[in-house]
């Protein structure tokens, strides 16, 4: 354990994390085939919105090796790192679990076939206690996205035993163990892919059974992203990121952002796993990488009090938007009849605003009142002297 010393803010990325999480409500609320629709172009970059999911877990092992570790290893202790980590998840997603709750139980009663007692305990345990990633739950589901929590939730155990240990890696083998973690991720469906080419034996079984690490094992299938995420966050803070290079991370921002959003237009289709973890990922964590470092323009925005305090929201955004979308779906169809694509649009300022209304009510007091009386007054320190709220 090493002692607590406040590094400075990094805005942009939690600008980045409201696009992020509005590229996944994008997703779910987009209807390609419903009129009226977007140009095929961004019709398309709109369905690859689910793909920010990658980004969302390389973010957060970039800014928890930011935030919890240095060349000693971990900062504080593993107690108060799972607390702040608690209060920061789990009241925001208690609170869409209940939200959703009808949508559930409308889902168990209109299962087909019948859900179980046991499988509807199973899938309520589960998503309860933040496991339900290591089940195989095609039905029903509590909350679409709140899959994502067991991931993170995964991550969290991981981290007090990983994090240190890389922390004392030198910056050459983290970013070999970097590009490991980027061609570890690609395997399961390089392996799923090569067992459906080859007849049935025992390496076409071993190959099968690893390319369904992606559907059964979901946390393991992710932990590569979260691993890239730590290893390039650490190199990061050893780097000096000078203002006079800022038009130089700029070019190269504006460059990878440009790719990403062309190559996702000129897809025929959703990107492919394969493509997410051996394009995207690489792409996103660069974007990540340049936008720590600095950017003129205030981040090109993204800096900006507005946006930052959007991306603060992004979080209660992330998991509320499918069941306010869903519950405006089921008023439409019964009253209104808007277009499916004009309600979506019409949807967004106000899931954005509640978002912000938890981030400010539930998300920020909660949190403040569950972490530690050591966490409460660093919290408060790098708040005063940095005027505003560190990216998480």
């Amino acid at each position: 354990m090493s002692t607590r010393v406040a590094r400075p803010a990094l805005p942009a990325l939690t600008g980045l994390r409201f696009l992020a999480a509005l590229g996944v409500m994008g997703y779910h609320g987009y209807c390609a085939p419903c009129a009226p629709a977007l140009p095929t172009g961004p019709g398309r970059l709109v369905g690859a919105g689910f793909s920010t999911v990658s980004l969302f877990f390389i973010l957060s092992g970039f800014i928890l090796a930011y935030t919890y570790l240095d060349e000693g290893g971990m900062r504080g202790t593993r107690t108060e790192f799972f607390r702040a980590r608690f209060a920061r998840l789990y009241p925001v997603y208690l609170v869409s679990l209940l939200v959703d709750l009808p949508l559930f139980v409308r889902a168990i009663l209109q299962a087909e076939p019948a859900a179980s007692v046991g499988e509807v305990l199973r899938i309520s345990g589960a998503t309860l206690t933040l496991t339900q990633g290591w089940l195989t739950l095609h039905r029903p589901t509590w909350n679409i996205v709140a899959w994502t929590l067991s991931v993170e939730a995964f991550f969290y155990l991981l981290f007090p035993f990983v994090g240190p240990w890389l922390a004392r890696q030198r910056s050459r083998w983290l970013c070999v163990i970097a590009l490991g973690a980027w061609a570890l991720g690609t395997t399961p469906m390089l392996a799923a892919e090569a067992a459906a080419r080859l007849p049935d034996g025992p390496l076409a079984a071993l190959l099968r059974a690893w390319g369904l690490i992606s559907t059964d094992a979901i946390p393991l299938a992710r932990l590569p992203e979260f691993l890239i995420g730590l290893c390039v966050g650490r190199v990061f803070c050893r780097r000096e990121h000078p203002a006079a290079h800022a038009w130089a991370r700029t070019g190269g921002f504006v460059l990878v952002a440009g790719a990403l959003a062309v190559g996702l237009m000129v897809l025929p289709g959703p990107p492919s796993p394969l493509v997410q973890a051996a394009v995207l990922v690489p792409l996103f964590t660069a974007s990540i990488l340049l936008l720590a470092g600095g950017l003129v323009g205030r981040g090109l925005g993204l800096e900006t009090r507005g946006l930052v305090l959007l991306g603060g929201a992004s979080y209660a955004l992330y998991m509320t938007h499918g069941s306010l979308l869903n519950y405006a779906l089921a008023v439409n169809t019964r009253t209104f009849m808007l277009p499916h694509n004009v309600l979506t649009l019409l949807m967004v300022p106000v899931v954005v605003g509640v978002s912000v209304l938890l981030f400010r009510w539930v998300e920020e007091p909660m949190r403040h009142r569950l972490r530690s009386p050591v966490q409460r007054r660093d919290r408060s320190d790098t708040a005063s002297t940095q005027g505003g709220n560190p990216s998480r």
